[in-house]
């Protein structure tokens, strides 16, 4: 296996996980060595553990992940597919958020890059989201915590300088959709 896409889930996203699948379907049928595996662990255990248990399952070569309420574009297997041929350490992308499906914002992950906002883009350092190569990583853990994690591993991989090859693909292949929670009314007495 050259590389498996790790999707973490919670039973009341079904329905974003059903419409992410069917797209990753569509596309690894014309990859036999591309694969997803997913954890269904539910709320009790923190999203930290379920990510390093599905990295501990997996043994390809490279591994990403994707959250099961995002999207990927039509191209995105056959995008990373085609920049793993040049075997980096990690493949980054373009891709872009919005809040509660409006808004949109557009992203930039990138090696070398800080993590900041500029003209309301965001530019990052390669995290969760992005190809890396087991090999590169396999000592850096995500911290067993419910928020933040994703986070925290990519700055450790950014200090400690784990990542020197990277191939950029200048498309956009990810979507994020941040849902804010409803405010809650204000009762009065």
């Amino acid at each position: 296996m050259i590389w498996t896409i790790l999707i973490c889930t919670l039973p009341e996203r079904h329905e974003k996980l059903k419409r992410l699948t069917a797209t990753l379907d569509r596309q690894i049928r014309n990859y036999p060595e591309v694969a997803y595996r997913i954890n269904d662990a539910g709320p009790s255990m923190p999203t930290g553990r379920k990510r390093n248990l599905l990295i501990d399952q997996t043994h390809s070569d490279y591994f990403s992940f994707c959250d099961d309420d995002d999207m990927v574009s039509d191209e995105y297997v056959a995008s990373v597919m085609d920049a793993l041929k040049r075997n980096p350490d990690v493949v980054t992308f373009n891709g872009y958020m919005t809040t509660n499906g409006r808004d949109r914002r557009n992203f930039t992950i990138e090696l070398g890059s800080g993590y900041y906002e500029r003209n309301n883009h965001y530019y990052r350092y390669p995290n969760h989201l992005c190809i890396f190569k087991r090999e590169k990583v396999r000592l850096v853990r995500f911290p067993e915590i419910w928020h933040g994690e994703d986070y925290q591993f990519a700055t450790a991989i950014h200090q400690k300088k784990l990542l020197k090859t990277e191939v950029h693909i200048e498309k956009d292949l990810y979507w994020y959709d941040f849902q804010s929670k409803p405010r809650r009314p204000l009762r009065m007495k």
